[in-house]
Protein backbone atom coordinates (compact mmCIF):
# COMPACT_ATOMS: atom_id res chain seq x y z
CA UNK A 1 0.00 0.00 0.00
CA UNK A 2 2.97 2.34 0.51
CA UNK A 3 4.42 1.82 -2.99
CA UNK A 4 1.46 3.38 -4.88
CA UNK A 5 1.42 6.35 -2.52
CA UNK A 6 5.09 7.01 -3.24
CA UNK A 7 5.24 6.20 -6.95
CA UNK A 8 1.79 7.26 -8.17
CA UNK A 9 1.11 10.18 -5.81
CA UNK A 10 4.60 11.07 -4.58
CA UNK A 11 3.95 10.94 -0.88
CA UNK A 12 7.27 11.56 0.85
CA UNK A 13 8.84 8.94 3.16
CA UNK A 14 10.47 10.01 6.41
CA UNK A 15 12.92 7.24 7.23
CA UNK A 16 13.87 6.67 10.85
CA UNK A 17 17.17 4.69 11.00
CA UNK A 18 17.15 1.45 13.00
CA UNK A 19 13.40 1.74 13.55
CA UNK A 20 10.43 -0.28 12.23
CA UNK A 21 8.39 2.93 11.99
CA UNK A 22 7.32 3.95 8.47
CA UNK A 23 5.92 7.43 7.82
CA UNK A 24 4.62 8.77 4.52
CA UNK A 25 3.48 12.38 4.21
CA UNK A 26 1.39 13.87 1.42
CA UNK A 27 2.94 16.76 -0.48
CA UNK A 28 0.66 19.31 1.20
CA UNK A 29 1.63 17.89 4.63
CA UNK A 30 -2.05 17.59 5.58
CA UNK A 31 -2.25 13.79 5.40
CA UNK A 32 0.04 11.13 6.81
CA UNK A 33 0.23 7.33 6.83
CA UNK A 34 2.11 5.92 9.81
CA UNK A 35 3.14 2.32 10.45
CA UNK A 36 4.23 1.92 14.05
CA UNK A 37 4.30 -1.75 15.13
CA UNK A 38 2.97 -2.07 18.65
CA UNK A 39 1.63 -5.36 20.04
CA UNK A 40 -0.74 -3.49 22.36
CA UNK A 41 -2.09 -0.86 19.97
CA UNK A 42 -3.05 -0.16 16.36
CA UNK A 43 -0.28 -0.54 13.77
CA UNK A 44 -1.51 1.54 10.84
CA UNK A 45 -2.71 5.13 11.29
CA UNK A 46 -4.06 7.33 8.50
CA UNK A 47 -4.40 10.91 9.72
CA UNK A 48 -5.56 14.17 8.19
CA UNK A 49 -4.86 17.45 9.94
CA UNK A 50 -7.93 19.17 8.52
CA UNK A 51 -8.35 22.42 6.60
CA UNK A 52 -10.33 25.62 6.94
CA UNK A 53 -13.38 23.74 5.65
CA UNK A 54 -12.62 20.18 6.85
CA UNK A 55 -12.14 18.92 10.40
CA UNK A 56 -9.24 16.64 11.32
CA UNK A 57 -9.86 12.90 11.30
CA UNK A 58 -8.02 9.62 11.95
CA UNK A 59 -8.34 6.00 10.85
CA UNK A 60 -6.49 3.27 12.80
CA UNK A 61 -6.03 -0.40 11.91
CA UNK A 62 -4.76 -3.32 14.00
CA UNK A 63 -1.76 -5.50 13.22
CA UNK A 64 -3.59 -8.32 11.41
CA UNK A 65 -5.78 -6.05 9.30
CA UNK A 66 -5.51 -7.33 5.70
CA UNK A 67 -3.35 -5.03 3.60
CA UNK A 68 -6.21 -4.73 1.10
CA UNK A 69 -8.42 -3.16 3.78
CA UNK A 70 -5.90 -0.44 4.62
CA UNK A 71 -5.13 0.06 0.92
CA UNK A 72 -8.83 0.67 0.23
CA UNK A 73 -8.64 3.71 2.51
CA UNK A 74 -5.34 5.06 1.17
CA UNK A 75 -6.44 4.54 -2.45
CA UNK A 76 -9.71 6.39 -1.86
CA UNK A 77 -7.89 9.26 -0.15
CA UNK A 78 -5.19 9.56 -2.81
CA UNK A 79 -7.54 9.45 -5.81
CA UNK A 80 -9.88 12.13 -4.45
CA UNK A 81 -13.46 12.30 -3.20
CA UNK A 82 -16.12 10.97 -5.60
CA UNK A 83 -19.10 13.06 -6.62
CA UNK A 84 -21.37 10.65 -4.76
CA UNK A 85 -20.82 7.73 -2.42
CA UNK A 86 -23.15 5.22 -0.83
CA UNK A 87 -23.97 5.60 2.85
CA UNK A 88 -21.33 3.42 4.57
CA UNK A 89 -23.64 1.16 6.57
CA UNK A 90 -25.87 0.57 3.55
CA UNK A 91 -22.92 -1.16 1.86
CA UNK A 92 -23.07 -3.80 4.60
CA UNK A 93 -26.86 -4.08 4.53
CA UNK A 94 -26.82 -4.67 0.77
CA UNK A 95 -24.34 -7.52 1.41
CA UNK A 96 -26.81 -9.23 3.76
CA UNK A 97 -25.52 -7.97 7.09
CA UNK A 98 -28.10 -7.37 9.84
CA UNK A 99 -28.51 -4.45 12.22
CA UNK A 100 -28.89 -4.97 15.96
CA UNK A 101 -32.06 -4.11 17.84
CA UNK A 102 -30.52 -0.78 18.93
CA UNK A 103 -29.67 -0.04 15.28
CA UNK A 104 -26.13 1.18 16.06
CA UNK A 105 -24.37 -2.10 15.29
CA UNK A 106 -24.39 -4.36 12.25
CA UNK A 107 -22.96 -7.88 12.07
CA UNK A 108 -21.84 -10.22 9.30
CA UNK A 109 -24.02 -13.28 8.57
CA UNK A 110 -21.41 -15.63 10.11
CA UNK A 111 -21.17 -13.49 13.25
CA UNK A 112 -17.39 -13.00 13.03
CA UNK A 113 -17.46 -9.29 12.15
CA UNK A 114 -19.28 -6.44 13.86
CA UNK A 115 -19.35 -2.76 12.94
CA UNK A 116 -20.52 -0.23 15.53
CA UNK A 117 -21.31 3.38 14.75
CA UNK A 118 -21.33 6.17 17.31
CA UNK A 119 -24.14 8.74 16.98
CA UNK A 120 -21.58 11.43 16.14
CA UNK A 121 -20.01 9.34 13.37
CA UNK A 122 -17.09 7.40 14.86
CA UNK A 123 -16.91 3.78 13.68
CA UNK A 124 -15.50 0.63 15.31
CA UNK A 125 -14.81 -2.63 13.47
CA UNK A 126 -14.01 -5.87 15.26
CA UNK A 127 -13.19 -9.15 13.50
CA UNK A 128 -13.06 -12.36 15.51
CA UNK A 129 -12.25 -16.00 14.80
CA UNK A 130 -12.66 -19.32 16.61
CA UNK A 131 -9.29 -20.51 17.86
CA UNK A 132 -10.47 -24.13 18.21
CA UNK A 133 -13.69 -24.96 16.31
CA UNK A 134 -13.64 -28.59 17.48
CA UNK A 135 -13.74 -27.72 21.17
CA UNK A 136 -16.96 -28.39 23.06
CA UNK A 137 -17.27 -24.63 23.61
CA UNK A 138 -15.31 -22.76 20.89
CA UNK A 139 -14.03 -19.40 22.06
CA UNK A 140 -13.93 -16.30 19.89
CA UNK A 141 -10.58 -14.54 19.59
CA UNK A 142 -10.03 -11.06 18.20
CA UNK A 143 -8.32 -11.16 14.79
CA UNK A 144 -8.10 -7.40 14.20
CA UNK A 145 -9.79 -4.12 15.03
CA UNK A 146 -10.15 -0.77 13.30
CA UNK A 147 -11.33 2.64 14.45
CA UNK A 148 -12.48 5.64 12.39
CA UNK A 149 -12.85 8.94 14.23
CA UNK A 150 -15.62 11.49 13.87
CA UNK A 151 -15.42 13.49 10.63
CA UNK A 152 -13.75 10.67 8.66
CA UNK A 153 -14.89 11.30 5.05
CA UNK A 154 -17.79 8.95 4.24
CA UNK A 155 -16.25 7.85 0.93
CA UNK A 156 -13.19 6.50 2.81
CA UNK A 157 -15.37 4.56 5.24
CA UNK A 158 -17.47 3.26 2.34
CA UNK A 159 -14.34 2.13 0.48
CA UNK A 160 -13.14 0.12 3.48
CA UNK A 161 -16.51 -1.51 4.15
CA UNK A 162 -16.98 -2.32 0.46
CA UNK A 163 -13.61 -4.06 0.45
CA UNK A 164 -14.59 -6.03 3.55
CA UNK A 165 -17.63 -7.54 1.82
CA UNK A 166 -15.90 -8.06 -1.55
CA UNK A 167 -16.01 -11.70 -2.72
CA UNK A 168 -12.64 -11.32 -4.47
CA UNK A 169 -10.07 -13.91 -3.38
CA UNK A 170 -6.93 -12.81 -1.51
CA UNK A 171 -3.50 -14.26 -2.20
CA UNK A 172 -1.74 -15.32 1.00
CA UNK A 173 1.13 -17.53 2.10
CA UNK A 174 -0.69 -19.99 4.33
CA UNK A 175 2.44 -20.58 6.42
CA UNK A 176 2.56 -16.88 7.27
CA UNK A 177 -1.02 -16.80 8.58
CA UNK A 178 -1.73 -16.85 12.29
CA UNK A 179 -2.74 -20.48 13.05
CA UNK A 180 -6.07 -19.60 14.65
CA UNK A 181 -7.19 -17.67 11.55
CA UNK A 182 -7.08 -20.76 9.35
CA UNK A 183 -10.19 -22.15 11.03
CA UNK A 184 -12.37 -19.20 10.03
CA UNK A 185 -11.44 -18.72 6.37
CA UNK A 186 -11.79 -20.81 3.24
CA UNK A 187 -8.41 -21.79 1.81
CA UNK A 188 -7.81 -22.91 -1.78
CA UNK A 189 -4.26 -23.86 -2.70
CA UNK A 190 -2.81 -22.45 -5.91
CA UNK A 191 0.70 -21.97 -7.29
CA UNK A 192 1.37 -18.34 -8.17
CA UNK A 193 4.55 -17.37 -10.07
CA UNK A 194 6.68 -14.81 -8.25
CA UNK A 195 6.59 -12.51 -11.27
CA UNK A 196 2.80 -12.31 -11.07
CA UNK A 197 2.97 -10.40 -7.78
CA UNK A 198 5.59 -8.04 -9.19
CA UNK A 199 3.57 -7.24 -12.31
CA UNK A 200 0.39 -6.87 -10.24
CA UNK A 201 2.01 -4.14 -8.15
CA UNK A 202 3.20 -2.26 -11.24
CA UNK A 203 -0.26 -2.50 -12.80
CA UNK A 204 -1.85 -1.22 -9.60
CA UNK A 205 0.46 1.78 -9.46
CA UNK A 206 -0.37 2.67 -13.09
CA UNK A 207 -4.10 2.21 -12.50
CA UNK A 208 -4.14 4.43 -9.43
CA UNK A 209 -2.10 7.11 -11.17
CA UNK A 210 -4.66 7.13 -13.99
CA UNK A 211 -7.48 7.57 -11.45
CA UNK A 212 -5.83 10.63 -9.93
CA UNK A 213 -7.26 14.08 -10.14
CA UNK A 214 -4.95 15.08 -12.97
CA UNK A 215 -3.34 17.91 -10.99
CA UNK A 216 0.30 18.32 -12.09
CA UNK A 217 2.71 16.94 -9.52
CA UNK A 218 6.03 18.60 -8.69
CA UNK A 219 9.15 16.60 -9.51
CA UNK A 220 10.18 14.09 -6.82
CA UNK A 221 12.83 15.18 -4.36
CA UNK A 222 16.36 13.94 -5.10
CA UNK A 223 17.79 11.20 -2.86
CA UNK A 224 19.21 12.58 0.33
CA UNK A 225 16.96 15.64 0.28
CA UNK A 226 15.46 17.10 3.43
CA UNK A 227 12.60 15.21 5.01
CA UNK A 228 9.18 16.83 5.29
CA UNK A 229 8.28 18.32 8.62
CA UNK A 230 5.42 16.89 10.58
CA UNK A 231 2.43 19.12 11.05
CA UNK A 232 0.75 19.33 14.40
Amino acid sequence: MTTPLQKAFRWQPAHIPLSPVVRLTRLDHQAELLLSPDPDDHWWTLHHTGTSTEKAWTMRFGARTPAEIVAAATDALATGSPDSAAEPMQVLEHAGWERSVLNHQISSPDGFVSVSRHPFGALHIEVTAHDDPWASEPTARTAWRAYFSDHTPPHLTTAVLADMVSPELLLRDEKAMAPFLRYSVRIAHERVPAQQAEYALCDRVDRLAARGTGTPLPPPQPPGGSLPRRTR
